[in-house]
């Protein structure tokens, strides 16, 4: 019996339990329900681009990370390259990606 550890259950045969791609637009919906500030789909598009980078190059697929470090890692990419927005707009927009990603059971492409 095969478990998958992120959601704690079993894996079946030959299931990939991260076989559901996310889509951008998608989440963009779900970030779009869930904040209380406005987020213009350029800022959206500017934290999508950052969160995609970081997740590839320092995550990638079963790859462990503390959800904080990635918030952070994308607020720092964000005062590199001078974007301005609260650091608390960041934070919850990444958060809230990685609710979506950990809610759907999906991957990043």
């Amino acid at each position: 019996m095969k478990i998958d550890l992120f959601r704690n259950q079993e894996i079946t045969g030959d299931e990939n339990s991260y076989e559901k791609k996310i889509n951008s637009n998608e989440v963009y919906d779900y970030v779009l329900a869930h904040v209380e500030f406005d987020l213009p789909l350029t800022t959206w598009k500017y934290i999508d681009k950052i969160f995609y980078e970081i997740w590839n190059s320092k995550i990638g697929l079963g790859g462990s990370f503390y959800w904080d470090e990635i918030e952070t890692e994308v607020l720092l990419e964000f005062k590199k390259q001078r974007i301005l927005l609260p650091d608390n707009y960041v934070k919850n927009v990444v958060h809230l990606i990685l609710e979506y990603i950990e809610q759907v059971g999906g991957i990043i492409e």
